[in-house]
Protein backbone atom coordinates (compact mmCIF):
# COMPACT_ATOMS: atom_id res chain seq x y z
CA UNK A 1 0.00 0.00 0.00
CA UNK A 2 3.04 2.33 0.65
CA UNK A 3 4.65 1.74 -2.66
CA UNK A 4 1.54 2.36 -4.38
CA UNK A 5 1.06 5.83 -2.06
CA UNK A 6 4.20 6.61 -3.87
CA UNK A 7 3.26 6.19 -6.94
CA UNK A 8 0.28 7.85 -6.52
CA UNK A 9 2.21 11.08 -5.30
CA UNK A 10 4.66 10.82 -7.85
CA UNK A 11 1.80 10.77 -10.81
CA UNK A 12 0.48 13.99 -9.13
CA UNK A 13 3.89 15.91 -9.33
CA UNK A 14 4.29 14.78 -13.21
CA UNK A 15 0.56 16.11 -13.90
CA UNK A 16 0.75 19.74 -12.34
CA UNK A 17 -1.01 20.73 -15.04
CA UNK A 18 -3.69 18.58 -13.62
CA UNK A 19 -5.04 15.94 -16.48
CA UNK A 20 -6.36 16.75 -19.58
CA UNK A 21 -7.39 19.52 -21.21
CA UNK A 22 -10.95 20.15 -22.16
CA UNK A 23 -11.13 22.24 -25.43
CA UNK A 24 -12.57 25.91 -24.17
CA UNK A 25 -15.98 27.02 -26.77
CA UNK A 26 -14.77 28.43 -30.29
CA UNK A 27 -14.81 32.34 -29.77
CA UNK A 28 -14.69 34.20 -32.80
CA UNK A 29 -13.56 37.56 -30.76
CA UNK A 30 -10.17 35.82 -30.52
CA UNK A 31 -7.79 34.61 -32.74
CA UNK A 32 -4.50 32.39 -31.72
CA UNK A 33 -1.40 31.19 -33.48
CA UNK A 34 2.20 29.78 -32.53
CA UNK A 35 5.34 31.60 -32.13
CA UNK A 36 8.30 29.08 -32.76
CA UNK A 37 10.64 30.17 -30.56
CA UNK A 38 13.61 29.40 -29.10
CA UNK A 39 16.24 30.31 -26.55
CA UNK A 40 19.10 28.21 -28.49
CA UNK A 41 18.97 25.25 -29.93
CA UNK A 42 18.26 23.23 -26.51
CA UNK A 43 15.53 25.42 -25.50
CA UNK A 44 12.25 25.40 -27.86
CA UNK A 45 9.68 27.52 -26.80
CA UNK A 46 7.04 27.49 -28.72
CA UNK A 47 4.54 29.96 -27.64
CA UNK A 48 0.62 29.88 -28.24
CA UNK A 49 -0.37 33.14 -28.21
CA UNK A 50 -4.31 34.50 -27.70
CA UNK A 51 -5.59 37.84 -28.72
CA UNK A 52 -8.91 39.78 -29.67
CA UNK A 53 -10.00 39.63 -33.22
CA UNK A 54 -9.97 42.22 -35.25
CA UNK A 55 -6.93 44.55 -33.43
CA UNK A 56 -7.74 47.70 -32.44
CA UNK A 57 -5.77 50.40 -30.15
CA UNK A 58 -2.61 48.89 -28.11
CA UNK A 59 -3.17 45.76 -25.66
CA UNK A 60 -1.24 44.87 -22.35
CA UNK A 61 0.76 41.65 -22.33
CA UNK A 62 -0.13 38.67 -20.36
CA UNK A 63 2.69 36.07 -20.28
CA UNK A 64 1.08 32.48 -18.61
CA UNK A 65 3.52 29.41 -17.28
CA UNK A 66 2.10 25.94 -17.43
CA UNK A 67 2.80 23.73 -14.37
CA UNK A 68 5.19 20.22 -14.41
CA UNK A 69 3.88 18.22 -17.03
CA UNK A 70 1.61 20.42 -18.32
CA UNK A 71 1.36 22.62 -21.84
CA UNK A 72 -0.26 26.26 -22.62
CA UNK A 73 -3.88 24.85 -24.51
CA UNK A 74 -4.79 23.23 -21.06
CA UNK A 75 -5.56 26.88 -20.13
CA UNK A 76 -7.34 28.08 -22.88
CA UNK A 77 -10.33 28.82 -21.33
CA UNK A 78 -8.26 31.44 -18.74
CA UNK A 79 -6.28 32.59 -21.69
CA UNK A 80 -9.03 33.51 -24.18
CA UNK A 81 -11.29 34.75 -21.53
CA UNK A 82 -8.15 36.93 -21.06
CA UNK A 83 -8.00 37.85 -24.66
CA UNK A 84 -11.73 38.54 -25.21
CA UNK A 85 -11.39 41.37 -22.45
CA UNK A 86 -8.57 43.08 -24.51
CA UNK A 87 -5.06 41.95 -23.38
CA UNK A 88 -2.68 39.71 -25.56
CA UNK A 89 -1.57 36.23 -24.14
CA UNK A 90 1.42 34.41 -24.58
CA UNK A 91 2.08 30.72 -23.41
CA UNK A 92 5.41 29.31 -23.94
CA UNK A 93 5.65 25.17 -23.93
CA UNK A 94 8.71 25.04 -21.28
CA UNK A 95 11.45 22.56 -23.20
CA UNK A 96 11.90 20.22 -19.69
CA UNK A 97 8.77 20.74 -18.33
CA UNK A 98 5.98 20.52 -20.31
CA UNK A 99 3.82 17.76 -21.50
CA UNK A 100 5.20 14.54 -23.46
CA UNK A 101 9.20 15.26 -22.39
CA UNK A 102 10.57 13.74 -19.46
CA UNK A 103 10.04 16.09 -16.67
CA UNK A 104 13.14 17.17 -14.93
CA UNK A 105 12.14 19.53 -11.91
CA UNK A 106 15.43 21.08 -11.39
CA UNK A 107 14.97 22.67 -15.20
CA UNK A 108 12.14 25.33 -13.17
CA UNK A 109 15.35 27.43 -12.03
CA UNK A 110 16.11 28.51 -15.99
CA UNK A 111 12.37 28.92 -16.75
CA UNK A 112 11.98 32.94 -15.30
CA UNK A 113 14.72 33.32 -18.37
CA UNK A 114 12.69 31.56 -20.77
CA UNK A 115 9.66 33.54 -19.97
CA UNK A 116 11.36 37.03 -20.14
CA UNK A 117 13.02 36.56 -23.17
CA UNK A 118 9.14 35.18 -24.36
CA UNK A 119 8.17 38.48 -23.38
CA UNK A 120 10.71 39.92 -25.38
CA UNK A 121 10.07 38.02 -28.57
CA UNK A 122 6.45 39.82 -28.09
CA UNK A 123 7.11 42.59 -27.20
CA UNK A 124 9.32 42.66 -30.41
CA UNK A 125 6.17 42.31 -32.74
CA UNK A 126 5.15 45.43 -31.69
CA UNK A 127 7.37 47.06 -34.64
CA UNK A 128 7.58 43.98 -37.49
CA UNK A 129 6.25 44.91 -40.27
CA UNK A 130 3.59 42.36 -41.33
CA UNK A 131 2.84 41.11 -37.89
CA UNK A 132 -0.65 41.14 -37.39
CA UNK A 133 0.44 42.41 -33.23
CA UNK A 134 2.44 45.43 -35.14
CA UNK A 135 1.44 49.07 -33.90
CA UNK A 136 -1.20 47.10 -30.99
CA UNK A 137 1.14 45.88 -28.49
CA UNK A 138 1.13 48.41 -24.80
CA UNK A 139 4.51 46.98 -24.31
CA UNK A 140 5.18 49.06 -21.52
CA UNK A 141 2.54 47.22 -19.11
CA UNK A 142 3.15 43.27 -19.25
CA UNK A 143 1.53 40.99 -16.30
CA UNK A 144 2.99 37.55 -15.69
CA UNK A 145 0.42 34.59 -14.27
CA UNK A 146 2.01 31.19 -13.72
CA UNK A 147 0.14 27.59 -12.16
CA UNK A 148 2.17 25.50 -10.07
CA UNK A 149 5.76 25.16 -11.15
CA UNK A 150 4.45 28.38 -13.76
CA UNK A 151 4.07 30.21 -10.18
CA UNK A 152 7.25 29.96 -9.37
CA UNK A 153 8.49 30.83 -12.65
CA UNK A 154 6.20 33.65 -12.55
CA UNK A 155 7.83 35.14 -9.26
CA UNK A 156 11.05 34.35 -10.68
CA UNK A 157 10.53 37.01 -12.98
CA UNK A 158 9.98 39.78 -9.86
CA UNK A 159 14.00 39.40 -8.72
CA UNK A 160 16.40 41.94 -8.33
CA UNK A 161 16.64 44.19 -11.49
CA UNK A 162 13.60 42.68 -13.08
CA UNK A 163 11.83 44.89 -16.26
CA UNK A 164 10.37 47.90 -15.38
CA UNK A 165 7.22 46.99 -17.65
CA UNK A 166 6.23 43.63 -15.31
CA UNK A 167 3.61 45.74 -13.64
CA UNK A 168 1.72 42.69 -12.07
CA UNK A 169 1.94 39.15 -11.43
CA UNK A 170 0.19 36.24 -10.17
CA UNK A 171 1.03 32.66 -8.82
CA UNK A 172 -1.82 29.76 -8.32
CA UNK A 173 -0.21 27.18 -6.34
CA UNK A 174 2.87 28.00 -6.61
CA UNK A 175 6.49 27.95 -4.58
CA UNK A 176 8.82 30.61 -3.23
CA UNK A 177 11.16 31.15 -6.17
CA UNK A 178 15.04 30.17 -5.94
CA UNK A 179 16.27 33.38 -6.75
CA UNK A 180 13.92 35.82 -4.09
CA UNK A 181 12.61 39.60 -4.66
CA UNK A 182 13.74 42.71 -5.84
CA UNK A 183 13.38 45.53 -7.65
CA UNK A 184 10.76 47.98 -7.38
CA UNK A 185 7.87 46.23 -5.92
CA UNK A 186 4.74 45.51 -8.02
CA UNK A 187 1.25 44.00 -7.02
CA UNK A 188 1.25 40.05 -6.45
CA UNK A 189 -1.98 37.62 -6.40
CA UNK A 190 -1.13 34.46 -4.74
CA UNK A 191 -3.94 31.79 -4.87
CA UNK A 192 -3.77 28.72 -3.26
CA UNK A 193 -6.12 25.83 -2.31
CA UNK A 194 -6.28 24.34 1.52
CA UNK A 195 -6.15 21.07 0.35
CA UNK A 196 -3.55 20.87 -2.07
CA UNK A 197 -0.94 17.47 -1.59
CA UNK A 198 1.17 18.36 -4.34
CA UNK A 199 2.16 21.84 -3.31
CA UNK A 200 0.99 22.17 0.18
CA UNK A 201 -0.63 25.69 1.20
CA UNK A 202 2.19 26.36 3.40
CA UNK A 203 4.43 26.29 0.76
CA UNK A 204 2.68 29.40 -1.24
CA UNK A 205 2.04 31.22 2.29
CA UNK A 206 6.12 31.04 2.64
CA UNK A 207 6.39 32.71 -0.73
CA UNK A 208 3.78 35.16 0.41
CA UNK A 209 5.98 36.11 3.49
CA UNK A 210 8.81 36.63 1.43
CA UNK A 211 7.08 38.83 -1.04
CA UNK A 212 6.95 42.34 -0.72
CA UNK A 213 3.65 44.50 -0.57
CA UNK A 214 1.42 45.12 -2.49
CA UNK A 215 0.12 41.74 -2.10
CA UNK A 216 -2.79 39.77 -2.06
CA UNK A 217 -3.34 35.66 -0.65
CA UNK A 218 -6.63 34.16 -1.82
CA UNK A 219 -7.42 30.91 -0.04
CA UNK A 220 -9.63 28.15 -1.83
CA UNK A 221 -11.34 26.70 0.43
CA UNK A 222 -11.24 23.09 -0.30
CA UNK A 223 -9.36 23.24 -2.99
CA UNK A 224 -6.53 21.00 -3.98
CA UNK A 225 -3.57 20.92 -6.81
CA UNK A 226 -5.42 23.12 -9.31
CA UNK A 227 -9.01 21.87 -10.15
CA UNK A 228 -10.44 24.57 -9.79
CA UNK A 229 -8.86 26.28 -12.75
CA UNK A 230 -11.05 23.81 -14.50
CA UNK A 231 -14.44 25.31 -16.22
CA UNK A 232 -16.57 22.54 -15.41
CA UNK A 233 -15.23 23.24 -11.65
CA UNK A 234 -18.36 24.89 -9.45
CA UNK A 235 -15.27 27.79 -8.15
CA UNK A 236 -13.90 27.81 -11.51
CA UNK A 237 -15.65 31.50 -12.97
CA UNK A 238 -15.54 32.80 -9.14
CA UNK A 239 -11.22 31.96 -9.15
CA UNK A 240 -11.35 33.22 -12.90
CA UNK A 241 -13.22 36.75 -12.12
CA UNK A 242 -10.87 37.00 -8.91
CA UNK A 243 -7.72 36.79 -11.30
CA UNK A 244 -9.49 38.95 -14.15
CA UNK A 245 -10.07 41.96 -11.67
CA UNK A 246 -6.73 41.80 -10.22
CA UNK A 247 -5.41 41.78 -13.41
CA UNK A 248 -7.57 44.69 -14.95
CA UNK A 249 -6.71 46.86 -11.65
CA UNK A 250 -3.23 46.46 -11.85
CA UNK A 251 -2.90 46.32 -16.16
CA UNK A 252 -5.97 47.62 -16.95
CA UNK A 253 -6.65 47.59 -20.64
CA UNK A 254 -6.97 51.08 -22.27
Amino acid sequence: MRRAGVVLVLLALLLDGFGPARPASARPSVATRILPLARGADRPLPTTLWYPSPLTGRHPIILFSHGLGGWPEQFEALAAGWAEAGYVVAAPAYPRTKAGVRVDRRDIANQPADAAFVIAEVRARDHAAGDALAGHLDVDRVAAVGFSAGGTTTLGLFGPGHASYLRAGVSISGRRPTGGFGGAAVPLLFVHGDRDRVVPIRAGRQAYGMAPDPKQFVTIGGGGHGEFLRPGDARYARVADRISAFLAANVPVA
